[in-house]
């Protein structure tokens, strides 16, 4: 909570899981090095789809630590699974690039991991509809195989799931354990900060928040999900992203 964010959205060109690995890497630096110029120490892609489209690509052009959302999830999921039965759902990029079952794998290769992709959760969230009938609905849709196959941990593979927990967790039932990447990722965070000697220990955190879509659009689901209206949200150009190539 001390510690000041920098907080970049790339609404205009999302969703993000429907691009290609170069057009994500390629959007991943240009915003990274828009970010360094607001002066931050570390980097956290709080997306999936471009943590598994170019999260080492991406690391060899900074010198600032930059975390992904991937390992951190797949940890917690590993340590928390009873039956070795994971479930992940995510993008299309995210899914077909086996980036969960690959990490997964990695570390515990005992366990078996089944995916699905959830195209249309992204719209909803963005919509603001986090607990409206329609979104029950295609909820139902996508996990049902996955509660077929007897999962008993749910990795919800896109920032844009964890705001919908709720629903989620309804449909799943309480024998299901869900595994929210922001959340693993802000522990892994933390570590970093105190290992390399910079968290920071007073004074108080400011909060920035940048946008290439509509700020007042972004700023209406915003408010849903945040359940606040104390902030504001900057316009960036992509004009602007696209000179920090």
């Amino acid at each position: 909570p001390l510690e000041n964010i920098e907080y970049f959205a790339d609404n205009q060109r999302q969703p993000y899981g429907e691009k290609s690995q170069l057009e994500l890497v390629g959007y991943t630096l240009q915003i990274i090095k828009f970010l360094l110029k607001k002066k931050i120490k570390v980097c956290v892609i709080a997306c999936n789809t471009a943590t598994a489209a170019g999260l080492k690509q991406v690391r060899k052009h900074f010198s600032i630590p930059i975390i992904g959302v991937i390992q951190p999830a797949v940890q917690d999921a590993v340590k928390k699974t009873s039956n070795k039965r994971i479930g992940v759902i995510a993008t299309e990029f995210t899914t077909k690039n086996q980036a969960y079952p690959k990490e997964v794998k990695r570390i515990a290769s005992e366990i078996k991991v089944f995916s699905n992709v959830c195209p249309r959760f992204v719209a909803l969230v963005e919509a603001g509809k986090l607990t409206a009938p329609e979104t029950y609905e295609v909820a139902r849709e996508y996990l049902k195989p996955l509660k077929e196959l007897q999962i008993d941990t749910l990795i919800l593979g896109c920032t844009h799931y964890a705001f919908l927990k709720k629903v989620i967790s309804e449909i799943m039932g309480p024998e299901v354990v869900l595994i929210d990447p922001a959340v693993s990722s802000s522990l892994i965070l933390k570590e970093v900060l105190i290992q390399k000697g910079i968290l920071k220990e007073e004074g108080k955190g400011e909060e920035n928040y940048y946008t290439t879509g509509f700020p007042e659009k972004v700023k209406k689901t915003a408010k849903i999900i945040l359940n606040s209206d104390n902030f504001e949200i900057q316009k960036v150009k992509l004009e602007e992203l696209e000179q920090n190539i």
